[in-house]
């Protein structure tokens, strides 16, 4: 078997065997019977409700993306092609592979370097990161948490300040920084026919143009109706159990399912979102039942609506995806192990 074989068989190992724990601890206290009354008084008005408001969310990301990396409206179509497969791919392939699919396919689409999509990229996950750390500490401040919780979301927002700070150190100037980022990225980053000092002087670009022009105001705007629209369909999911509603539950179901959506699992982030909106609905004295079935048909949905905004050529863009993932699930494991071989 081959080295690279290897890799992709691996990574598809661990994304399934962490999905089958976290599905194993999910539903060890389940009611299996509760659990099949759940689903049968679910009420179809909210599911609909939140499927508009996650087609808005997927609408807006593409809108985000394009500002950041600074490209005119008429070039939108592109990165909307782009992050509806991203979206569709990671909800039916292991290992969040969407995430390199749609940079290849913007840069594709548009016939432009790879430097460009994925500097663009890095940051729209970044501006994720740090909404994540916002919305992390108003519930920190916000809520009486327990110790465990408590605990995760200091954790969280240490993490996300380190990386906070980072990117600042990043964006002024750290030469020395640059040259050890692409020496342990220029294996990976050759193989995509991209050189590390371009991709990395991009990205600086990129970011600065970000921090010191009128686009920050148009990506902070983008960035709070995506959570908006986040929001909405998991609050829509509440209604649509009778899970009752309060401010922060949504938000601390978000914050959730954002921090577990980071880890490696089987399609459609099967078991960590169970796992993640029963420690969230367990805060507000919810029983396992409604909290898996809140997590299963925001799945369902999240799938329904990614066909939906692909068209008729879905399957034909996933066989596509399927073809381009191999390749780009060796390249990011072989990056990591030599990463920590540095």
């Amino acid at each position: 078997m081959t080295k690279r074989r290897w890799a992709i068989r691996t990574s598809i190992l661990v994304s399934f065997a962490l999905s089958g724990l976290f599905l194993w601890l999910a539903f060890r206290q389940v009611d299996l019977d509760g659990l099949i009354r759940t689903f049968a008084a679910i009420e179809l008005t909210p599911v609909l409700l939140s499927a508009v408001a996650l087609a808005g969310s997927m609408v807006l990301r593409a809108v985000r993306w394009r500002l950041i990396a600074g490209l005119p409206r008429d070039r939108h179509r592109l990165f909307a092609r782009a992050t509806y497969l991203g979206v569709l791919v990671n909800l039916l392939l292991p290992g969040r592979v969407g995430e390199f699919v749609r940079v290849v396919t913007l840069a594709r689409l548009a016939g432009s370097p790879l430097s460009l999509p994925l500097a663009s990229a890095v940051i729209d996950r970044l501006v994720d990161v740090l909404v994540l750390l916002v919305c992390a500490g108003g519930l920190y401040f916000a809520l009486p948490l327990d110790r465990a919780l408590d605990e995760w979301l200091v954790y969280l927002l240490i993490g996300s300040a380190v990386l906070a700070a980072g990117l600042l150190f990043f964006v002024k100037g750290a030469r020395f920084w640059e040259e050890r980022v692409a020496a342990l990225t220029q294996r990976w980053l050759k193989r995509w026919s991209l050189r590390p000092d371009v991709f990395l002087s991009e990205l600086r670009h990129e970011l600065h143009e970000l921090l010191h022009g009128w686009m920050s105001l148009e990506v902070v705007a983008v960035a709070l109706g995506i959570l908006a629209c986040d929001y909405l369909a998991v609050a829509s999911l509440f209604l649509a159990f009778a899970i009752p509603l309060s401010l922060a539950a949504p938000l601390l179901v978000l914050v959730c399912l954002a921090a577990g959506s980071a880890l490696p699992s089987a399609p459609g982030y099967v078991g960590i979102y169970q796992v993640a909106a029963v420690v969230a609905l367990a805060f507000f004295a919810q029983p396992a039942e409604p909290a898996i079935a809140l997590a299963t048909v925001l799945q369902l949905l999240t799938l329904v609506v990614a066909l939906l905004m692909n068209g008729r050529g879905a399957i034909g863009l996933v066989r596509q995806a399927r073809a381009l993932a191999p390749d780009v699930c060796a390249d990011a494991s072989t990056a990591l192990t030599d990463s920590g071989r540095a």
